[in-house]
């Protein structure tokens, strides 16, 4: 069984799509070789989401992958999720903590480098989620994007700030040709939707994401 608490290298979120439910977008990800998969709702019914939330778990324990829920805290805590990622304006990381336990993951997001040091001082998210690289559909809103360099000094503030070292994903309308120059810049990984879900052939593109990242995706432990 794998261990849920490792950080994947590749977090693959759900969105909202024309023709395709949350749960068919993370079966066909789980298929194509995602082993972590962020359920992302947004404008949902409580029980609209504890019911996708429940079909979208059972997909990922079948393909063993972890399963974290962007936002719902409580429906996290509910059904025994994985973890949780929380935004700027969700629940407190430490609630959160003191409610899921450590066994649990937790994400959080930064959109400059004063946020990302602020969540690596705190020391209670297991990884933080880095954006915006490129304007996504996902978050249309978002006319703040950071450059490969201004990633590079952030990341090199995180390493200089006392602790151990915190995995950085960068989110953001990254595509295949984004994730070497990035890896060279320090990040740890990549947080992808539309890369997977608009693609004709989501085996073909895991395999490219997985090459293009030169490492075993999949650990056991």
């Amino acid at each position: 069984m794998k261990n849920h608490k490792y950080i994947s290298r590749v977090h693959y979120i759900t969105q909202d799509h024309p023709n395709k439910s949350h749960q068919q977008l993370a079966l066909e990800a789980c298929m194509a070789g995602a082993n972590l998969v962020q359920l992302r709702l947004k404008n949902r019914t409580h029980s609209e989401v504890l019911a996708i939330a429940l079909e979208t778990q059972e997909i990922c324990k079948e393909y063993d992958a972890t399963f974290i829920i962007n936002d719902h805290l409580e429906i996290a805590k509910e059904i025994n999720a994985d973890g949780v990622h929380l935004g700027k304006s969700d629940e407190n990381h430490i609630t959160a903590r003191k409610l899921l336990g450590y066994d649990k993951i937790i994400g959080g997001t930064a959109y400059n480098e004063e946020e990302a040091l602020l969540l690596k001082s705190v020391g209670i998210v297991d990884y933080i989620g880095l954006g915006t690289y490129r304007k996504t559909t996902t978050k249309p809103e978002i006319t703040n994007f950071l450059s490969l360099n201004e990633i590079g000094a952030l990341i090199e503030s995180l390493d200089e700030l006392e602790g151990s070292s915190i995995p950085v994903l960068v989110i953001g309308g990254i595509g295949l040709d984004d994730i070497k120059p990035l890896l060279s810049k320090g990040v740890y990984g990549i947080a992808i939707a539309s890369l997977i879900n608009h693609s004709n052939n989501k085996l073909q593109t895991m395999n490219e994401i997985k090459k293009n990242l030169n490492s075993k995706l999949v650990i056991d432990g």
